[in-house]
């Protein structure tokens, strides 16, 4: 099973990447467990208890460079939508995958299936 935590301080917002999270995993026949959390330090206490596959930060502007700083140690496994271009920043941090928001299905689409081709090293099926 796919653990898939989503980082996002809006509520409604969040809410719907985790629709779109399931539904991806749904469309692939995969099973996934798909939990949210606020920020930074909610974050921090949910990987100390499970190591999550994948971590989706949609955070706006500094807020979200400054989480994806603070999980350095996960640069790998995140997904990253911002409304701002930290395009740059996310190669430099090794992020697998940066888009800018709104967040559609078909860009959630798009980001774990690029996410899934660049990570083989997670060895799930």
């Amino acid at each position: 099973m796919w653990n898939v935590i989503i980082c996002d301080g809006d509520e409604p917002e969040r809410e719907q990447l985790m629709g779109f999270v399931r539904q991806y995993f749904e469309e692939k026949k995969k099973e996934a467990q798909v939990t949210g959390c606020m920020d930074w330090p909610e974050l921090e206490g949910m990987v100390k208890q499970s190591l999550p596959d994948v971590v989706i930060v949609a955070q706006n502007s500094v807020d979200g460079l400054n989480t994806i700083t603070s999980a350095r140690l996960l640069s790998r496994k995140i997904i990253w939508f911002s409304d701002l271009d930290f395009g740059v920043q996310a190669y430099r941090l090794c992020v697998p995958y940066f888009s800018t928001k709104p967040v559609t299905y078909q860009k959630m689409e798009q980001a774990l299936t690029r996410f899934f081709e660049v990570s083989p090293w997670l060895g799930k099926t």
